[in-house]
């Protein structure tokens, strides 16, 4: 998946950011001040935002409101204070705020402790995760800015453009949906993606190298949870459907490695297939990659270029047959 993530907002619902160091400090500012901070951040920081402090008082003040005057409420409360966040998180839904909004609300009412246990597990949970991943990837560096959030039903990890620039966003209503409170190895999945884009910065769109991306992430998810079930694991479908369509998948898959199709890549890695496991890809590039980690360390693996990974993709996936 596409994520994802001390700081917080002002009892205005105002968004403050302030660097995160990875060992040290997640810190969650209030008032007038924290508003108004411009700390400085360096690479190997991460930049991120609590923006659940100010979901939390619109929610007080919305949940048992009428549609109309919730998302009135949210306009006001969540979406005018960050505008050049909620501007990337709502853009491209296909439907109006007007609808998002209160089914929104909707489906967080029965899982709304889930999201409080999530929203109180980040200044405890996330500066050691950081700590963690970055004994894994030493040159790990943290440049787009991390915000979590309510995106009113819109994804649970995903990048968008906020103020021009690439930012790594929670949603952590969807979090709480999709994955329980299981936040890190979502957390670890996003991360990854970041760092390995930038250790491969002009990757091909073919159908290959997103199953190796996917896979790889979700591998590197799993090597940095080991006490979560595998199964849990952000972002494996179901594992033994996969493997029971296996004499299906890898022949047609060989045949496809090297498509550009957006068919394709929705087909493998996207929900929509109805004849094979969904999202299948995820699980064969989590194979892939297990195999070739008995043999290299995960920097070694963020570090392999296309040209390697193709044969090493089609090696592996033939000999799974």
């Amino acid at each position: 998946m596409r994520s994802r993530r001390g700081s917080g907002a002002a009892r205005d619902g105002r968004c403050a950011a302030v660097a995160l160091t990875v060992a040290l400090v997640f810190a969650t500012a209030s008032g007038e001040a924290a508003a108004h901070a411009q700390p400085q951040v360096g690479a190997a920081d991460c930049r991120v935002t609590d923006l659940m402090p100010g979901f939390w008082l619109y929610w007080e003040a919305a949940r048992d409101a009428a549609p109309a005057e919730q998302v009135r409420l949210f306009e006001k409360m969540l979406r005018e204070p960050n505008a050049a966040v909620y501007d990337g998180v709502l853009r491209g839904l296909p439907m109006a705020t007007e609808e998002l909004v209160p089914r929104a609300i909707g489906r967080l009412r029965p899982v709304e402790a889930t999201v409080r246990t999530l929203s109180g597990q980040l200044a405890a949970q996330l500066p050691r995760q950081l700590a963690l991943f970055r004994e894994a990837f030493p040159d790990f560096r943290c440049t787009p800015p991390v915000y979590f959030l309510f995106s009113a039903g819109a994804f649970d990890g995903a990048t968008r453009q906020v103020g021009g620039h690439t930012a790594l966003l929670f949603g952590l209503d969807v979090v709480a949906e999709v994955h329980g409170e299981l936040l890190t190895p979502l957390v670890v999945h996003e991360l990854f993606h970041v760092h390995h884009d930038a250790m491969v910065p002009s990757a091909p769109e073919k159908l290959y190298w997103a199953v190796w991306k996917e896979g790889l992430a979700t591998y590197v998810s799993r090597r940095l949870d080991p006490e979560v079930p595998e199964s849990r694991i952000c972002c494996l479908p179901d594992t033994a459907a996969v493997s029971a369509a296996l004499p299906t998948l890898i022949p047609e898959l060989l045949s496809r490695l090297d498509s550009e199709r957006s068919e394709d890549y929705a087909r493998y890695l996207l929900g929509g297939a109805t004849d094979i496991p969904a999202r299948s890809g995820y699980d064969l590039g989590y194979r892939v990659a297990s195999r070739l980690g008995e043999t290299r360390s995960l920097a070694e693996l963020a570090r392999l270029t296309p040209e390697s990974v193709r044969p090493l993709v089609e090696s592996a996936l033939r000999a799974m047959r």
